[in-house]
């Protein structure tokens, strides 16, 4: 067996992460590196590493860390370089006796940096696009949030969750048959599926940047309510009347920030996907038990390159950057030992998340997919509901109105609004600077504006994806801060 196991150098990395003792490798030159994030055995850290100063490499004894504290620590390590990830090192000297810490170190090392890619990858590619939606939706979301009033609302009525798994395709045909028994909500790009069926969504779940109405309302059976976040496409409040609308907080700082100015963030969030957030709203709402439908989190296994069941507009995922042609992580399945899993991050939440509950009766009605830990499965033969027909009516005809017209609302889009003007004075100044000097100067002259507490946070995707290009080395290609500086100048204008 080679004696380095992995040797995986990000081009232009400032940091590295090295697993396993170094004890008779070939020498390494860690020289290159600013820090060193060294995850190794106390008994085999015995030697230095090469051409790095002892101050710029961090110990992490394996065997004596626990979990929670590593985690803390390889977050603050990642985050020493902001645009690069570290590259990564393993070696194959590991106890014997410490081969299931080392693997637990290597699965969380790989869980984390997949995430933090994920993360930027993303902040980087639909910043802009995010808190352009966030200040189009502003008025409405300060308007619209899900209400107090609602939480038990539907107490002891059953639930039916309905992702876009490849697996409704079956399952829906006895969803179906019993959605008049149920509360039905839907992850919007199942909504033309279960309208196919004859199926009216009660909840519509849309919390995706990128997930157009155009793309997901079917043209008939529009569902009852729309749950959107501040970064859903503005559009929705075009397609469907007000009155179908309202909005969850999510993780933005926009809306962080007008929660400290007087509009609460919502008692419930935006999770990770539609479907999780669905579940979310069911549970707020009181409805027990709930049934998922379509959560399969793991591609068709008899068809790699489908992710979702078969009348989801494919045009919907085309920036997802999967490709079928690549080895996908596997997870436990539940009806096979493993399965592939194209989202990876998504499935161990929601496995999470789940597992830690004992409040709902919650059942997988899966053929296939992912196992989520925390449900019951049941196979589509097997499922069987016998409450009783409109009771759910009568229960949601009685929810309040979401909305609102508080003081504060009002208060918080006119400060919304003076911070526009701000960065609109702004932008003769930061013209000039990059006309004269160039991006150093522009870069320059955008630190004070984005650190300032009022202006950063009024960015807020937009900031964070500035910030990381404010840190020297400062890129020298015009046309890169040209674009920043005409998305700037949009968001002021909003």
């Amino acid at each position: 067996m080679p004696a380095i196991l992995l040797d995986q150098p990000t081009t232009g990395s400032t940091t590295c992460i090295v697993i396993g003792g170094l004890t008779d490798i070939p020498a390494q030159d860690f020289g290159r590196y600013r820090a060193i994030l060294w995850c190794v055995a106390t008994a085999e850290a015995k030697i230095e590493l090469t051409g790095i100063k002892a101050a710029q490499a961090q110990v992490v004894p394996v065997d004596r860390i626990t979990p929670a504290e590593f985690a803390p620590a390889l977050e603050r390590f990642v985050r020493l370089d902001p645009r690069r990830l570290p590259s990564l090192l393993i070696t194959d000297r590991m106890s014997p006796a410490l081969l299931d810490v080392y693997q637990r170190t290597i699965s969380d090392v790989h869980a984390h940096l997949e995430s933090t890619h994920r993360a930027r990858q993303t902040r980087q590619q639909d910043g802009f696009i995010w808190q352009r939606h966030v200040l189009q939706n502003a008025p409405a979301y300060v308007a619209r949030r899900l209400p107090l009033s609602w939480a038990g609302a539907l107490r002891g009525l059953p639930a039916f969750v309905c992702g876009a798994g490849p697996s409704l395709d079956i399952s829906i045909v006895k969803l179906a048959v019993a959605a008049d028994r149920a509360v039905v909500f839907s992850a919007d790009s199942a909504l033309r599926a279960l309208a196919r069926k004859g199926v009216q969504a009660d909840f519509a779940v849309s919390i995706d940047a990128a997930k157009d109405p155009g793309k997901c309302l079917p043209p008939d059976l529009p569902p009852s309510h729309v749950v959107l976040a501040s970064i859903s496409p503005p559009a929705w409040q075009d397609a469907l009347a007000g009155e179908r609308l309202l909005f969850l907080s999510g993780n933005q700082i926009t809306d962080d920030w007008l929660a400290t100015v007087g509009v609460a963030r919502t008692p419930i969030t935006v999770t990770e996907s539609c479907g999780s957030t669905a579940i979310e709203l069911a549970r707020y709402l009181g409805c027990d038990p709930i049934y998922l439908f379509g959560l399969d989190l793991a591609v068709d296994p008899a068809n790699p390159a489908r992710r979702h069941q078969q009348d989801a507009d494919p045009s919907l995922y085309v920036r997802s950057n999967y490709d079928p042609t690549t080895q996908l992580p596997l997870v436990p399945g539940n009806y096979a030992d493993t399965v592939p899993c194209f989202a990876l991050g998504d499935w161990r939440e929601l496995d999470a998340r789940l597992a830690a509950r004992t409040d709902r009766k919650l059942f997988n009605v899966n053929d296939r997919g992912a196992r989520l830990r925390g449900t019951t499965l049941l196979h589509p033969d097997q499922f069987e509901i016998l409450s009783p027909v409109g009771a759910k009516q009568a229960a949601l005809s009685l929810l309040s109105s979401p909305d609102s017209h508080d003081a504060n609302a009002a208060a918080a889009l006119t400060r919304l609004r003076a911070i526009g003007v701000r960065c609109g004075q702004a932008l003769p100044d930061l013209r000039a600077a990059f006309e004269k000097d160039g991006p150093s100067a522009l870069a320059e002259a955008f630190r004070p504006i984005v650190l300032d507490s009022e202006c950063g946070r009024a960015l807020g995707a937009f900031a964070l994806k500035l910030m990381p290009h404010l840190v020297p080395p400062i890129e020298d290609d015009h046309a890169f801060w040209q674009a920043l500086l005409t998305e700037f100048e949009a968001l002021a204008a909003l």
